[in-house]
């Protein structure tokens, strides 16, 4: 029995489902940062294991489809096929305009 003056005790919390919340932000978080390391990483490899096979820097203009073009330069690189097979993705995000000024950054980089 309870003393006669005293409050009734505090029924305590289920907290799982925040301990829950808090385990699965913690694991989305880990993999944006590791995906986010991984894309970071394809500058310094494509920098430094890239060999120029072939460029063309003259300035070639075309016309097409009533506009007005200038082609300044084409590079051709070769990369070790463990670069090819472990940095697909990457490749394949190269076409996006901000990671392709992050990777024409890198290649402004002295060697």
């Amino acid at each position: 029995m309870e003393p006669a003056g005293a409050a009734p005790a505090a029924r305590p919390h289920d907290r799982t489902w925040l301990q829950g919340l808090g385990r699965g932000l913690v694991f989305v978080g880990l993999i944006l940062i590791l995906g986010l390391l991984y894309l970071l990483s394809f500058g310094p490899v494509e920098h430094y294991c890239g060999t120029v096979i072939s460029q063309n820097s003259t300035p070639t203009s075309y016309v097409a489809n009533g506009q007005m073009a200038v082609l300044t330069s084409v590079r051709q690189v070769q990369y070790p096929r463990w670069v090819g097979i472990l940095y697909h993705p990457a490749f394949m995000l190269s076409g996006n305009r901000l990671y392709r000024h992050y990777l024409q950054w890198w290649d402004e980089q002295p060697r």
